[in-house]
């Protein structure tokens, strides 16, 4: 499970002005202070809960035992860095 955390978090820690905490057993992502990306963890999985266009949270289900597509979930993590950055850092030149 660390392994697949750590891969997001070198994910997330790329973005700009990106920082990490950690709540409740809980690791976020925060753009300027603003969570982007929660990664909650069980048992059995990791879940990556990235924001959609909407807003809306998706979550991605990642186990250690099965293929993950990580051009997609490097996508929906930099789109959600996208929706939840202020405009100001995206003006500035974003991702």
């Amino acid at each position: 499970m660390t392994d697949i955390l750590s891969r997001i978090r070198d994910i997330a820690l790329l973005l700009p002005s990106t920082s990490e905490d950690t709540v409740d057993g809980e690791t976020r992502f925060l753009v300027e202070g603003a969570p982007f990306v929660r990664v909650g963890q069980d048992a059995a999985a990791l879940h990556l809960c990235a924001a959609d266009a909407g807003q809306t949270p998706v979550w991605h289900e990642l186990a250690p035992s099965t293929d993950s597509d990580w051009t997609l979930i490097e996508d929906r993590i930099a789109r959600s860095w996208e929706l939840v950055a202020p405009t100001g850092l995206l003006e500035a030149g974003g991702r």
